[in-house]
């Protein structure tokens, strides 16, 4: 066998080597990405069920307050807050649906329509 040859030889078995490391390292990259991509979908259709299951339905619905000594459209809105961003937003309504100018007008003994949400049907 001559020297060059043995170099073919040799230049084929580490281009063998090569191609079977490559072939090795996609097939070890192909499994992890499988694995990775099969565990973020497991955790995010985990998330969204666990998302669904604490989301629950709220229903709007107005009751009449007697207004006591010393209330305002403040305190009765921090009591009654549930469902809106914040107690300005919760007074707006209030103010609206009772065609209020400000919280002078609450006179104690008065009645005062108010919104509120709730999870039961009524």
């Amino acid at each position: 066998m001559t020297l060059a040859e043995r170099k073919r030889i040799w230049a084929k078995r580490k281009e063998a080597k090569r191609r079977m490391m490559i072939k090795k390292i996609t097939g070890t990259v192909s499994v992890l990405a499988l694995a990775l991509a099969s565990v973020l979908f497991t955790v995010f259709i985990t998330a969204g069920k666990a998302q669904a299951k604490e989301e629950k339905a709220y229903y709007k619905y107005t009751t009449v307050i007697e207004i006591m000594p010393g209330d305002t459209l403040t305190s009765i809105a921090k009591d009654h807050l549930e469902g809106y961003a914040n107690v300005n937003e919760y007074i707006e309504e209030v103010r609206f649906m009772n065609n209020l100018r400000s919280s002078e007008n609450l006179i104690a003994g008065n009645k005062l329509f108010i919104p509120y949400y709730s999870t039961e049907v009524k």
